[in-house]
């Protein structure tokens, strides 16, 4: 299995370039890149180098904050959207209200996000930066800090990583209990996981690859209308707004099923034996 060092360093660059950039009152689409990033980097980086445990768990404690306030302003942006996507129809006051509470929501986590992000700039693009450079020594089958080289079998050591996170992960998904709203939102972030993982390797099942990201969208897509129904039954009344309470309930039960029906397709059609690696065959 070949890895290729850009396919590595350039999702480390692009978040050192978001955690840079970011601005006051970040528009939806800067705010959905710095989570993004973060959650990529979250899940290869403990494949890639497990070995070097201490510099990957520092790596991963200095983006976690930054990821969990950015994903609490992504998810009123996909909530409001969702909110907005719903008939207006005569219970157009209860929806005006539920997306008043959506938008003062958002902008205190926008501002949480600022100062988490102010607080941690330095230090983490920093990190990301040494982590890259640990990344670039371990494929060339060089020590980390050392301009001596080790064997044949060292620079080989990231592949054989990320082909043990591969199966191990493939088989998780392959051995999990029949899917079920209890559990499908944990299937979905080990679907993520391994998609993010296969995506460093060039010569992955570019179907299997499509697959686990349909899989994950729509498992995040009823996932957003739960969300959605907790927040509005905690932010309305539950007498007075009724209609639209139901409104969402409903649409949040037919996600439900479009999501356990891909995913089920998915275990059906790749991970029935649990032996799957991803790779092309």
């Amino acid at each position: 299995m070949a890895i290729e060092l850009e396919r590595l360093q350039k999702p480390l660059r692009d978040l050192r370039k978001s955690l840079k950039r970011l601005k006051k009152d970040p528009p939806p689409e800067e705010v959905h890149k710095l989570r993004t990033r973060a959650r990529h980097i979250e899940a290869i980086a403990p494949a890639l180098t497990p070995a070097e445990g201490k510099k990957t768990r520092r790596l991963l404690k200095s983006i976690k904050p930054v990821r969990k306030a950015a994903g609490s302003v992504r998810d009123m942006d996909v909530l409001t959207g969702n909110a907005l996507s719903l008939p207006k129809n005569a219970h157009s006051a209860s929806l005006a209200r539920l997306i008043e509470k959506l938008g003062t929501t958002r902008e205190e986590s926008a501002g949480d996000l600022l100062e988490t992000v102010s607080e941690q700039r330095k230090s983490a693009r920093q990190i990301l930066k040494q982590y890259s450079k640990l990344v670039a020594a371990s494929l060339n089958g060089k020590r980390s800090g050392s301009k001596r080289s080790r064997s044949c079998s060292g620079s080989a050591q990231p592949a054989r990583n990320v082909q043990a996170a591969i199966h191990d992960l493939t088989a998780e998904l392959s051995r999990w209990p029949a899917l079920a709203e209890t559990n499908i939102h944990p299937f979905r972030l080990k679907v993520k996981e391994l998609r993010s993982i296969l995506q460093l390797v060039p010569r992955s099942d570019a179907g299997f690859v499509s697959a686990l990201g349909s899989v994950k969208e729509k498992i995040g897509d009823w996932h957003d209308w739960q969300q959605l129904a907790g927040f509005a039954r905690a932010s309305l009344d539950a007498v007075r707004d009724t209609a639209l309470l139901a409104q969402i309930d409903a649409m949040e039960e037919k996600k439900l099923q479009a999501a356990l029906a891909a995913a089920n397709t998915l275990r059906r059609r790749y991970l029935k034996d649990g032996r799957r690696n991803g790779s092309a065959q």
